[in-house]
Parts: structure tokens; C-alpha cells; sequence
């Protein structure tokens, strides 16, 4: 190699360390672990550069020496400001009612609410319809209202699961409506299943009862009819249950009446009037 060669090749070396020793150190930071400066803890700022306890700056803090855009070593208030670059940057997350352009406002990254209106919850199966209010939340204007029970021994109010209506099953034995305005008495069973009860029932053995029109109507069972249960002497006389064995207005038979000084006195299963 000739001298000159080896000349220039000595300028270029050296140009080049010149370049890197004059070259700035500039450090970014993501979180407040990676900033220590000769073993003091600092914290990382917007726009992403380290910062050390500084008391003679208004906010407390200094910009380390290795922090770029020209804010190395200046105080943190003193760089402040409400352009894009004081939030580093910046990315969107999805919200509901806010805007997918984030914007820098007062060192925040902001989402803008969306205009009143705007759908939401469009994968919501209860919701039928939801909007939002302009001010970055959504609003519910019609969800599915479950408030028709599957049967009367289930809880009136159910809960929409998945876009269905769940209702609770009442305890068997639970008075219910079967829907028949006749019956009485309706029970659930344990299946969840109304159990009419006896249709136009009375305590009197002697009133046939008859719906119609889901009301009852009763009627005075045939004169003679047997009402006893564990007596036959006892019948039925124009709707009332009498004893015919004892009975001296209708002794033996109905409306067989006993003459003056006559008792009704039992002659096996009826009565006979004979004298007192």
C-alpha cells in the first residue's frame, strides 16, 4: 500500500469515531423500570423519555441527558404542551361510542365520543335495539322483556340468556290458575305443570253444580238422592241434605210429612210416622 493509501485510509477511521463521539445519546422509555441514572430511580413521561427528582423545577422532575427532541436535562414542566408529540404515541382501542382516531389533548390520548345515535351493542342478543348518547356511552332503547312464563307455575319475571327467557319453576304444590274460571284449587305439580282442581265443587251434597261461561251455575240434585256417605236414611229434599229417618216434614220419603201427635220413628233404612 502506498503512503497516500494509507493516509486516507487513517482520515476515514478517524472522521469516522469523530462522527460517533459527537453522535447524541438519546434513550426512549416504555415504563417507569427502565429509567435509573446512577442508582436513582426515575420515571418515564410523555413523550417516552426518562425523568429524575429535580427540586428546583416547578413539576419536580428533570429530563435525563439521554432524553431526545431537545428536552435532555430541561425541566419537565418546561417542555410541556398540547400538541400531538407530549403523548407519545398513541393507539386506539376499541370502545364502544368513541371514535377510532385518538388524539393528543392536554399530554392525554383521547377517543371522541361518537354523535347521538350511533348503534351499539349490535352483538348484544338481549338487546333488540341500543344507541349511544354523544357523550361516549351506550344506551339501552329496547331489550327483550321476559314477562310471559311457558306456564302458571312458573315465576312471572324471567332473565334473557343468550336471547331467550329463563323462568324459574315454583315449588310443587304452589297455588296456580289453570285458566278455567270453574275450577278450584289449582295446584303445581313438580313438573312445573298447572293441576286443575275439582270443577264447580260445593259442600253441599245436594247442589249439582254446571259451568258455563267459566262461572258456576248449581242446581238442586233430584228429590231422594242418597247424600249420606255412611247413612242411607239421609237424602236429598229440594236441595238440602235431610235425615228421612227422623226428619217429620219428610219422613221416609220427601214431603211426607207426620200428622199432629205423630214422631218420625227409623224402620230400617227410612222413617214411618207413628204415633208420639
Amino acid at each position: 500500500m502506498s503512503v497516500r493509501g494509507a493516509l486516507l485510509g487513517a482520515l476515514i477511521v478517524a472522521l469516522s469515531l469523530t462522527t460517533a463521539c459527537l453522535a447524541p445519546l438519546s434513550f426512549d422509555c416504555e415504563d417507569d423500570q427502565v429509567c435509573m441514572l446512577d442508582g436513582v430511580a426515575g420515571t418515564c413521561v410523555a413523550p417516552g423519555h426518562c425523568a429524575y427528582p429535580e427540586p428546583a423545577c416547578d413539576s419536580g422532575l428533570r429530563f435525563g441527558p439521554a432524553a431526545g427532541g431537545g428536552m435532555a436535562s430541561s425541566c419537565v414542566d418546561a417542555v410541556g404542551g398540547s400538541d400531538d408529540t407530549s403523548c407519545g404515541p398513541c393507539e386506539a382501542v376499541p370502545i364502544e361510542c368513541r371514535s377510532a382516531e385518538v388524539t393528543c389533548e392536554g399530554g392525554q390520548c383521547m377517543q371522541a365520543p361518537l354523535a347521538a345515535g350511533a348503534p351499539c351493542r349490535a352483538d348484544e342478543p338481549c338487546v333488540v335495539a341500543a344507541s349511544c348518547d354523544g357523550d361516549g356511552a351506550c344506551v339501552v332503547d329496547e331489550a327483550i322483556v321476559c314477562d310471559d312464563p311457558p306456564t302458571p307455575c312458573h315465576i312471572t319475571v324471567g332473565v334473557c340468556s343468550e336471547g331467550s327467557c329463563v323462568y324459574k319453576r315454583r315449588d310443587s304444590g304452589d297455588p296456580c290458575e289453570d285458566g278455567n274460571g270453574c275450577t278450584d284449587g289449582d295446584r303445581c305439580d313438580p313438573f312445573g305443570i298447572c293441576v286443575s282442581g275439582p270443577e264447580c265443587a260445593s259442600d253441599n251434597p245436594c247442589a249439582v253444580g254446571s259451568c258455563g261461561g267459566a262461572q258456576c251455575s248449581y242446581f238442586a240434585a233430584v228429590d231422594g238422592t242418597n247424600c249420606g256417605l255412611l247413612w242411607p236414611g239421609t237424602v236429598c229434599c229440594a236441595g238440602a241434605c235431610v235425615d228421612a229417618t227422623t226428619d217429620p216434614d219428610h219422613c221416609g220419603a220427601c214431603d211426607q210429612v207426620c200428622g199432629p201427635g205423630q214422631v218420625c220413628v227409623a224402620e230400617g233404612a227410612s222413617g214411618a210416622c207413628t204415633p208420639a
